[in-house]
Parts: structure tokens; C-alpha cells; sequence
């Protein structure tokens, strides 16, 4: 059984399973001279600390990025943008420009730790220089796998800071974060059943939220907070199902003979998409997150579409699995123009797309042999970085928290 077969298989078996993807006027200069939001234009960049591991920090970031480009000289710079850590908590903040330098904005960041002052003072940068909303000081929640044992995790963006969060020795499936950062929803098979578990990350306790006769599975927020979408195998085939967001009140709003399943929101909460095999193979759809009526979306790009994610920033734009040739790569659709394109060229397989909050980069899966690592993928360079290091093992099932306060 070769590899496109085997997920084929371990997709619909999920399916029917499982359910289952104060500023001085010249700092008001927030883009930098010349620079667009979304073009492929890079901005070059000095980066500077007085702390060896906020240097590495900043390097790492803003090479990864993709808007930006380290040089060596403020001659070949647009900006110079300096951070040195205070004390436990803090951050400063130094953007200059120019030869000789002049100063553009100064302000101080308030982290949960130094590491983390750092990475929000890397991202204030971002949107002084760039216009672009930071992300590297949001949290991924990932599944790690070791042994038969898949348990949920939570680290920051770039994999420093991070912590464990269950302890099952089981299966745990498809995390996804409460807008508040207050809850994680996933899949666990602790009772022996796909059930719906719900961990609060306030006092790190984990507790069966979903546990009804079937497969209980892939639960998500709202973008309020205020609702969980998630599918229900209870009474016949695999349904979408929304409720408040204890999980209760629960009402059928995608029901039919065929399997639908991996429903995800719309940014303003009113419609979803999610993933059917009424037209024979799996296809995504879209309709009113109050049920209704659902039209296939004609993504035309292949015979199998699944894990849709809906562009926070950009309500025109899903991006979503497909099987392409004998894997699996990440593709993205527009409303507008009715138009799919193939996003990521894996030598292995990308799975599982996760936007982040600036609407242009994402998280996804990397699958090559028995390696799986969690990638940073800006769609508009195409800049690819692994950010999950070997170490780790296999992580996969990317949900992402985008930065508070």
C-alpha cells in the first residue's frame, strides 16, 4: 500500500470514525519608505542586542520571516532595530534608520518571562517596519508523539518556552485554542472512544467535554469564543454539529447520508467550511454556520480536498490539503476569483494548514518518512522554516494563539 493510499484510507476511516485539518510624527511612519503590505519586496534589516540570546532570537525571527532580510551595514539598511532584555519580564525596543542614525521609535515590552518581552518587542518591530501584524510572541499547540503515546503540547513560536499538557498515553488529535487562550479543545481516546476533551490551561486540568454514544470529534471555536463547531457520529453518519461553547445546546447544522467532517470558521463566526464525500471523493463546502442549504466550493485542483482553514485577516482565501501526485501538499482558494493554487512544494507531504494572525503566513505539517516537523510558511515569498527542531520527535497538528495584550 503505497503512502497517498494509506491516508487516503486513514482519512475516510477518521471520517466515519473519527470525524476525520506617545510616537514622534516621524515614528507614525509605521511602513517603512517604499514598502507595500503583501508585495515581495524584502526590507533589510540590521538586527542588534547587547544579550547573546536576544541576538539569536532577533536573528532567527526576522530571517524566518520572509518581509525581511539581515545585512550587515546601516549603508544596505532601511533599519536598525535593537533589543536588550530588563530584568525578568521586560523588553527595550530601539528602531533607527538612516546614516548617521536617527532614532524612530523606542518603546519598552511587557512579556510573561525575558524570553517572551523579546519575541513581543520582535513583533512591535515587525508592525512599525512593515505594517504587518507580529505573530512570534502567539503559542502553537501541537501534538507530539512518542511510542504509541500522542500527547498535547503548547511552546512559542520559534520552540523555546513551552510546556506538557497531557499525560494519557493515548491518541490526542487536532488541539485548537479558545480565543482567550484560556482553553484547548481536541480528540482523545482516553475512554477507549474518540471523545472531545477540553484542557484549561489555567489550572492545566483536562476533562471530557463531548462524550456522547459515536465518535465525538474535531471541535473548534468560534472567532468569539462563543460556539464550537465539531462532528457527531451519534445518530447515523458523520454530522457538523454547533453548539455554545460549554458544548452544549447542540444542534445539527450539516446533516445528510454522507460523511462531513473538519469544520472551520468564517472570521466574522457566520458561515464554515467543511470537508464532504457527497460528490463522491472528498470536497469542501460552504454555507451558513446556522445550517441551511451548503454549496460545494469549486476548487477544481483535486480529486481529494480536506483540513480547511479560513484566512483570519483575508475572508476571500481557505487554504487546505490536497492529494497531489503520490503525497500531499497545501493549496489555497479564492472566492473572488474562483481560482486554487498549490501553495507548498514538499518533498514529502505538507498536511494540516493553520493561518496565523497577519492573514500571510502559516503553520503546517511536514511529513517525510518517519519524520514530522511543524513548518513557518510565508505565502507571499514562499519562505519556508522548520520550526520544530529533531529533537522533539514527531509533531504535527499545528493550532496557533495569536499574541495577547
Amino acid at each position: 500500500m503505497n503512502i497517498l493510499t494509506k491516508y487516503l484510507l486513514t482519512f475516510f476511516t477518521t471520517m466515519t470514525l473519527v470525524s476525520s485539518l506617545t510616537v514622534s510624527v516621524v515614528a507614525q511612519r509605521d511602513i517603512g519608505p517604499g514598502y507595500i503590505k503583501g508585495t515581495r519586496e524584502t526590507i533589510p534589516v540590521v538586527v542588534r542586542s547587547r544579550d547573546a540570546k536576544a541576538l539569536n532570537i532577533l536573528k532567527t525571527a526576522f530571517s524566518a520571516h520572509g518581509k525581511y532580510r539581515l545585512v550587515g551595514s546601516m549603508q544596505e539598511a532601511s533599519f536598525a532595530i535593537q533589543v536588550d532584555p530588563i530584568g525578568t519580564s521586560h523588553s527595550s525596543l530601539r528602531i533607527t534608520s538612516g546614516v548617521p542614525e536617527q532614532q524612530l521609535h523606542s518603546a519598552n515590552a511587557q512579556g510573561t518571562s525575558t524570553r517572551n518581552s523579546i519575541l513581543k518587542a520582535v513583533d512591535l518591530a515587525i508592525r512599525k517596519t512593515s505594517g504587518l501584524e507580529g505573530f512570534f510572541s502567539g503559542k502553537i499547540a501541537y501534538v507530539g508523539e512518542v511510542g504509541r503515546s500522542m500527547e498535547i503540547y503548547w511552546r512559542d513560536v520559534l520552540f523555546g518556552e513551552g510546556l506538557k499538557l497531557t499525560n494519557h498515553n493515548v491518541e490526542a488529535l487536532r488541539p485548537r485554542w479558545s480565543p482567550d487562550g484560556n482553553y484547548i479543545v481536541y480528540t482523545s481516546y482516553y475512554s477507549g472512544f474518540p471523545n472531545i476533551r477540553r484542557i484549561d490551561l489555567r489550572g492545566q486540568r483536562s476533562e471530557a467535554l463531548v462524550n456522547l454514544k459515536g465518535a465525538n470529534t474535531s471541535a473548534r471555536y468560534s472567532p468569539d469564543g462563543s460556539r464550537l463547531s465539531m462532528t457527531l457520529t451519534g445518530k447515523g453518519n458523520a454530522d457538523i454539529y454547533v453548539g455554545n461553547n460549554q458544548a452544549k445546546s447542540l444542534v445539527a447544522v450539516v446533516k445528510s447520508r454522507h460523511l462531513e467532517s473538519a469544520s472551520c470558521w468564517s472570521p466574522d463566526g457566520r458561515e464554515i467550511v467543511f470537508v464532504s464525500d457527497s460528490s463522491g471523493g472528498n470536497q469542501l463546502y460552504r454555507g451558513s454556520a446556522s445550517g441551511g442549504s451548503y454549496n460545494r466550493i469549486p476548487t477544481n485542483i483535486s480529486g481529494n480536498c480536506a483540513e480547511p482553514d479560513w484566512n483570519p485577516k483575508n475572508p476571500d482565501q481557505i487554504a487546505f490539503t490536497i492529494a497531489q501526485g503520490d503525497g500531499f501538499q497545501i493549496a489555497s482558494y479564492s472566492f473572488s476569483q474562483r481560482k486554487s493554487v498549490t501553495l507548498t512544494r514538499e518533498s514529502g507531504h505538507a498536511l494540516q494548514p493553520c493561518w496565523l494572525n497577519d492573514g500571510r503566513h502559516m503553520l503546517y505539517t511536514s511529513r517525510n518518512g518517519a519524520s514530522e516537523r511543524i513548518v513557518l510558511f510565508d505565502t507571499v515569498s514562499g519562505k519556508r522554516t522548520v520550526l520544530s527542531p529533531a529533537s522533539l520527535g514527531k509533531v504535527s497538528q499545528p493550532s496557533f494563539l495569536p499574541p495577547r495584550g
